[in-house]
């Protein structure tokens, strides 16, 4: 027969089959049947039983502490899992009959508030797709801060949009066909809730709006529906208020820099190629002091703008900062004392701040009035704009007011409602307190009665009060001490009087824990009502820690400002790749000019392998993202024009999950090069071609870079990086086609790789010297050498093995680095000197040696 309480449980768990249902039981969280199998796997936790079900089988169980939630949600969400936590919802001590329960949230990868899921550095985004033909809206959550962005774009464009803003979680109506990100789970909604009305009436709900005229949302019907839905969802599973989201309005793709997953990921601009962990371009430059200022460098790089005022005025607070370092240092010093106001702002807005992060967000505020009169001395207009940031004093004032100066960890540790703030909760503590004094005077009075040394009173859940004797002085113990327990050495006594004192004690202890409970609540709400605010002040924050860490970066790393051009251009000198510059020692990081404008537009780049090709490619890529992005740059002078997209073919791997080839993927990131380019857009193309027959690839390279020159729409900045010498003629039969090439010095049989760039083409392709240098067996390499000059002869490499001189093929087959002793001894001969006789002798002489 089904208990009451598991009764409970199946009714709530058949509202959510599938998630992981977390069953809160006093001081622990259960879960049960295929839930608890699931997650003893996960986490690596004990899986039991309990009570046999209405079939005879016993019930699996595993469960853990509540207060070991985090950490366990942490890894259930990297695991996949959906979870819904299932929490009491009254007081058991106070519930008649089976105590009440229901799920309170439920956490998906895109709606991670706060915890140790959640990384501090990054951000998780919620994405809500809504397409009606030719158009798509998109919208975009960080629930961690409640902010909320969107876009209308093409529909054909509205999976690449999607991939590059990495989403953790896609919500899309019911049936819809869409292949995600990796990395992104898609959760299917209801079709009713993608009813443009709904989502209306949806919006001015949540967002406490009398219209959608505001937000500039309303002339895309797509993006009102996505957001509409994506308010359904998040009110679905945040059961709590949601007074922190905050629209920030519509973003379109035309204002920044587009840098698709693929070539983000290529360039390790924010996470790491595969090997190359230490390699990212975000993490390397990176030089905030907060949380939120990481996040916010992330962003930037990931999408640069493209209006060079904005570009203008982030080099302009730069320099001002370099320019008072003192000014800079001290800015720096009191952000790195600040909370992360804009996820702080995500807590409150969901009901979740704890006493210290109340307190955090005070102290933070206490810090802004410090920070304004260090910042009103300086130039800039983003810098005067941080200077008159809302510093919130009333807020400041009111925490101080209300919260402790040091509250304890959990609010049900007590002692987090300053004093003055309730006579009733101040009298509760009197009695609390006097109580506590009471039992420790009592404790040396009782001693100094009996006798007793070392006679104490102690406390425990089960038996309260009570005083401890040891059995060495129990003949001293008087005739109204009660005896409660025996124990090994002592034995534990109660009084009536100490009864007594404890009733009063606890029922008080009782009395503050519900009335603390019920003053921070009423507290933490009218916090909350200033949410949008406290994150917004969070947000300047975030930029001004940017602006200060690229200023500190310029400094210590002697980086120049980078000049804005009004004409296509991107010239460079003395430029160093910015990950390579910090990672390698000092003086190895070999600087590089580049030269590209409407006359030089498409430079061919030869060399051999490990020469360095890839890397200047890559180095051109960040250093205009970096610079486009606001900071100055590693060279010792760069001028460009904004770009409007990077495109890149640098190196890929099959991808086998999606049935794509090496080749396929290769053609699929030329095409977009060659359908959506312009003359602002800049590609960097490596071995394109490759992956496919010599002839072909060859072919196909060539008329892409024809394509590229004649086309009058699609014509970019382009550094094409290339094994097949034979398109170095294209820079003699194209007016904007250069070639330039990795110098390399040959020294014997030994090559030395400069790693400098210079005009011209490649002499020579270095390969065997490549192999030579990688460690291939000495005599294939000598083969090699041999089969290159037979092929360079115009020879025919299919011709019968047995037709080989059988001298050369024991020579080629020797192990030894050092040259055969053979060719050694025929190099002293003279023929013209020999007799018959003599070249005979030698004849044998140099069979036996091959014997």
């Amino acid at each position: 027969m089904t208990t009451p309480m598991m009764k409970q449980y199946l009714d709530i768990k058949a509202r959510y089959p599938t998630e992981i249902l977390l069953f809160r039981m006093g001081d622990f969280y259960e879960t049960f049947y295929d839930d608890a199998k699931k997650i003893s796997k996960i986490l690596n936790i004990t899986l039991t039983s309990r009570s046999k079900s209405k079939s005879g089988e016993r019930i699996p169980l595993a469960g853990f502490p509540w207060h070991a939630l985090d950490g366990y949600l942490a890894r259930l969400v990297k695991a996949g899992c959906r979870i819904a936590i299932c929490e009491q919802t009254e007081d058991p001590k106070t519930a008649i009959g089976i105590v009440k329960r229901d799920v309170i949230e439920v956490i998906t990868p895109g709606t991670l508030v706060s915890g140790s899921a959640l990384s501090e550095r990054s951000s998780v985004l919620l994405c809500s797709a809504y397409s009606d033909g030719n158009t798509s809206g998109l919208v975009l959550c960080d629930i961690s801060t409640g902010e909320i962005t969107a876009t209308a774009l093409e529909s054909k464009v509205l999976a690449v949009e999607i991939a590059r803003m990495s989403p953790s979680e896609l919500l899309v109506p019911e049936g819809t066909k869409m292949m995600p990100p990796q990395g992104c789970e898609i959760t299917e909604l209801e079709r009713w809730k993608y009813d443009i009305d709904t989502a209306v009436q949806k919006i001015k709900e949540v967002l406490q709006l009398a219209s959608l005229e505001g937000l500039g949302i309303n002339k895309s019907h797509e993006a009102t529906i996505a957001l509409g839905a994506l308010l359904y969802y998040l009110s679905d599973m945040k059961r709590s208020v949601l007074s922190h989201l905050s629209f920030r309005g519509m973003y379109f793709r035309e204002d920044c820099l587009i840098i698709d997953k693929g070539s983000a990921r290529a360039l390790g601009l924010v996470e790491a190629r595969s090997g190359e962990e230490s390699a990212v371009l975000a993490d390397i430059t990176d030089r905030t002091m907060t949380p939120a200022g990481a996040r916010e460098w992330r962003k930037r790089l990931s999408a640069p703008p493209r209006d060079p005022e904005v570009i203008t005025s982030r080099y302009d607070a730069i320099d001002s900062l370099i320019s008072i370092p003192s000014s800079m240092d001290d800015i720096r010093g009191i952000l790195d004392n600040t909370a992360d106001l804009q996820r702080q702002a995500g807590k409150l807005g969901t009901l979740r701040s704890a006493p210290r992060d109340l307190r955090a967000i005070a102290d933070t505020l206490a810090l802004l009035p410090e920070l304004t009169e260090n910042l009103n001395g300086l130039n800039g207009d983003i810098l005067q704009t941080a200077g008159k940031m809302d510093t919130l004093a009333p807020l400041r004032e009111y925490i101080d007011s209300m919260i402790v100066d040091s509250p304890p960890l959990k609010l049900s540790d007590g002692g987090v409602i300053r004093d003055g703030v309730s006579e009733e909760l101040d009298e509760l503590w009197e009695i609390k307190q006097g109580g506590r004094k009471w039992i420790k005077s009592r404790e040396k009075n009782e001693r100094e009665v009996t006798g007793i040394p070392n006679l104490t009173i102690g406390y425990n859940k089960v038996f309260g009060y009570h005083i401890s004797v040891s059995k060495s002085h129990l003949d001293k113990v008087p005739e109204h001490y009660i005896r409660k327990q025996t124990l090994v050495n002592a034995e534990r006594f109660i009084t009536p009087e100490l009864k007594e004192v404890e009733a009063k004690v606890l029922r008080a202890g009782e009395e503050i824990e519900k009335l603390e409970a019920s003053l921070y609540s009423d507290i933490r709400e009218e916090i909350a009502k200033q949410c949008d605010r406290i994150s917004e002040t969070g947000r300047v924050l975030a930029e001004l820690d940017v602006i200060c860490s690229l200023a500190y970066l310029a400094k210590e790393m002697g980086y120049v400002r980078p000049e804005l051009s009004l004409k296509s251009s991107l010239k460079i000198k003395a430029g160093k790749h910015p990950v390579l510059d910090q990672i390698l020692p000092q003086g190895e990081c070999v600087p590089n000019d580049l030269m590209l404008d409407l006359t030089r537009r498409i430079l061919l780049v030869t060399g051999p392998n490990m020469a360095g090709k890839s890397t200047y490619l890559r180095q051109t890529a960040l250093l205009v993202i970096m610079a486009q992005a606001g900071s100055f740059v590693p060279a010792e002078s760069m001028i460009f024009s904004p770009v409007d997209r990077i495109f890149t073919r640098i190196g890929s791997s099959d991808r086998i999950t999606r049935g794509q080839s090496t080749f396929l993927v290769e053609m699929a990131e030329a095409a977009s090069l060659l359908n959506a380019s312009t003359s602002s857009s800049l590609a960097i193309l490596d071995e394109v071609g490759r992956g496919t027959s010599t002839y072909d690839g060859l072919s196909l390279a060539w008329a892409m870079v024809e394509y590229l020159h004649n086309n009058a729409q699609h014509n970019p900045m382009v550094l094409f990086a290339t094994h097949y010498h034979e398109l170095t003629e294209l820079g003699k039969l194209l007016p904007a086609v250069e070639n330039v090439n990795v110098r390399v010095e040959e020294t014997g049989n030994r090559v030395v790789f400069l790693y400098d760039v210079e005009d011209g083409c490649a002499d020579d392709s270095y390969g065997i010297h490549v192999a030579s240098m990688a460690g291939v067996p000495k005599q294939v390499v000598r083969r090699a050498k041999k089969v290159l000059a037979d092929l360079e002869a115009g020879k025919h490499l299919m011709h019968d093995v047995t037709d080989c001189n059988q001298l050369e093929l024991m020579i080629a087959e020797t192990e030894s680095d050092d040259e055969h002793p053979i060719l050694d001894n025929l190099r002293k001969i003279d023929p013209n000197e020999l007799t018959p006789k003599q070249a005979l002798e030698i004849l044998y002489e140099l069979r036996d040696k091959l014997d």
